[in-house]
């Protein structure tokens, strides 16, 4: 949920339509100050016509109250708890998603990008010849964030490598020329789905991925996140593309290969009309062709 807000044009939310959406994440959000108050959202929902539509709330100076004219007129009133507007703490969301890693530099994040792209320092990182300098970016699928992100990657070169963790889904980053910088969804190599805390293991996997690899024609890393397959690196991003793999690898290394595709698609948490791995993955048919399938069954084929 952290993610997904990280993730909003503002990166703000209101509280109460959070609550809405998840009353448990935010309570648990805002006992973890990882979520704190920042201004007022002043939008209201009235639903006094029969219709969902958000209008603005206006400060009456003389009740001291926010609140908003319905249909007939009436002045109704809205507690001004219900429009706080809850903003992330980079800060302290950073140090958790780095716990794991001994880390320097300062203690609050540096903005490089005003409220989309910072500093954090640097961590040790298995297979890295010094500490590996670490920034942190959101809404990395909007191109004009992208394009100044990658501007910044050509202007600032590491002298080895730089990861660049984000809020941004893996499937949704797009690539950069600029191969010193590597670029990796917090959720892809968090040690646990939901968790905020990145796992040296999946992180170090993801930044040298050559070095790990033990078995041939193909391997994979923990989380199935990248193959290796005849000495190329594949990396699949999304929840359900490596939960996909993690199946189709755990019958491949038992020898019970051949699997029901229909089964694994509705294991994975597909609806009923995605029944290709088309619909499932998109077009990309070199990136899946260690995959075969036929006559509705799937299995790996290195």
């Amino acid at each position: 949920m952290l993610l997904r807000v990280m993730e909003t044009r503002a990166a703000k939310v209101q509280a109460a339509t959070l609550r809405q959406v998840a009353p448990r994440a935010t309570d648990e959000l805002l006992g973890a100050k990882l979520l704190v108050a920042s201004g007022h959202i002043p939008v209201v929902t009235t639903m006094d016509t029969f219709e969902d539509e958000p209008i603005p709330a206006e400060w009456c100076a003389e009740s001291r109250q926010f609140g908003y004219h319905n249909s007939v007129g009436r002045w109704i009133s809205v507690d001004a708890d219900e429009l706080t507007a809850l903003a992330v703490d980079y800060g302290l969301a950073l140090a958790k998603m780095l716990v794991a890693f001994e880390r320097a530099g300062p203690s609050r994040p540096i903005p490089l990008i005003p409220d989309l792209v910072w500093e954090a320092g640097t961590i040790k990182l298995t297979g890295a010849k010094a500490p590996v300098p670490v920034w942190f970016a959101r809404r990395l699928a909007d191109s004009a964030v992208w394009q100044g992100l990658d501007a910044l990657f050509a202007r600032r070169q590491p002298d080895e490598v730089r990861v660049i963790l984000t809020s941004t889904p893996g499937a949704r980053i797009p690539n950069t020329v600029n191969k010193r910088n590597v670029v990796v969804s917090v959720a892809d190599v968090a040690n646990a789905h939901g968790q905020l805390a990145i796992s040296p293991h999946a992180l170090g996997t993801r930044v040298f991925p050559g070095q790990v690899q033990h078995r041939f024609p193909i391997d994979h890393s923990e989380d199935c996140g990248i193959v290796w397959h005849r000495g190329e690196t594949l990396t699949f991003g999304g929840d359900k593309q490596r939960r996909f793999l993690q199946i189709l690898f755990a019958a491949y290394w038992s020898k019970s290969q051949v699997l029901r595709l229909a089964a694994v698609l509705e294991e994975v948490g597909y609806g009923r009309k995605v029944n290709t791995l088309t619909k499932a993955f998109g077009r990309g048919a070199e990136k899946w062709r260690f995959i075969k399938v036929e006559d509705g069954n799937c299995w790996i084929e290195p």
